[in-house]
């Protein structure tokens, strides 16, 4: 090896070494928590970054395709505000371009038969054939969305977003829109707006790239629930520091518990969250309970 070839690898080496020394090494909770009678099966999928400092703090698992549940409403919506706008006004009929006629959202929307039918039949899911909430801005009706963990409006979306208004335009629309602003799309796999498609997948890595990217939209970072104060996680964090400091987007099935998100820690700064855990044969109070110590225990 000459010279040359023997200086790039040796700092090819160095910064290597730099980079891994970045991230901190999982905390021992953590590793037993893993193997937990309820744990010891599932699949569990997280990325922390501090964003004032761009440090990756903690990686498990991260580029695994998991089911995110509602997590894919993030996808969903910030691609929306970021393509209409946070003053578009949405509307409860679209001219589709198949039908020089306006259509009511109701009869576009349906039933998706991609979606999970003990899901849909279950409390996680309004009921599918409401419109939407018409004549609201789209900073207003993101905010009701996500906080809420509204599926319809989630859905709805989907369809706005592009001249022709079919579910699949609008999914292409949204997987492009994450390309052009340089995401890992391979990390992404769609198959509606909501995240009631079993056949969702997501890696933790590309949640996180999202919300880095989103980090300084407004519209966006209103519109999630703010931890022990509103929305899907009103109890969650409720009685530790991060109360009122946590700003999340919940992801809940039968197989998901799933929590994304902006979290200003101790320290004043601003961490994105992406922890994700699937089949998990614990029930879902203590998912909760154990997730929100992992929480706390990664957080400074």
């Amino acid at each position: 090896m000459n010279y040359r070839k023997w200086m790039i690898c040796a700092l090819f080496a160095v910064l290597t070494t730099i980079g891994n020394a970045q991230m901190r090494r999982m905390p021992q909770a953590f590793e037993h928590w893993l193997e937990t009678p309820g744990m010891r099966h599932a699949t569990v999928a997280l990325e922390i970054v501090d964003l004032d400092t761009d440090e990756l703090c903690y990686a498990y698992d991260e580029q695994r395709l998991v089911q995110p549940a509602s997590l894919m409403k993030l996808v969903t919506t910030g691609a929306a505000v970021r393509l209409l706008g946070g003053d578009y006004v949405i509307e409860d009929t679209i001219d589709c371009a198949a039908d020089t006629t306006l259509v009511p959202m109701r009869e576009l929307l349906g039933y998706n038969g991609d979606w999970m039918i003990e899901d849909v039949g279950s409390s996680y899911v309004e009921p599918l054939t409401c419109v939407p909430d018409a004549g609201m801005t789209l900073r207003e009706y993101i905010k009701k969305t996500n906080e809420n963990s509204l599926n319809s409006n989630a859905e709805a979306l989907v369809y706005f977003l592009t001249q022709e208004h079919t579910l699949q335009a609008g999914l292409e629309s949204i997987r492009n829109y994450w390309q052009q602003c340089g995401l890992d799309t391979d990390g992404l796999v769609m198959y509606d707006g909501c995240g009631l498609a079993p056949n969702d997948r997501l890696t933790a890595h590309f949640l996180s790239q999202l919300l880095r990217e989103m980090k300084d939209d407004e519209d966006f970072r209103s519109s999630l629930a703010v931890a022990g104060m509103s929305g899907t996680v009103s109890y969650f964090l409720k009685s530790s520091y991060l109360s009122g400091r946590a700003f999340l987007k919940t992801g809940t099935t039968k197989s998901v518990t799933a929590y994304a998100g902006y979290v200003r820690g101790s320290n004043d700064h601003t961490y994105s969250v992406v922890f994700i855990v699937n089949n998990s044969s614990s029930k879902l109070t203590l998912q909760r309970k154990e997730i929100e110590k992992m929480f706390i225990l990664l957080i400074l």
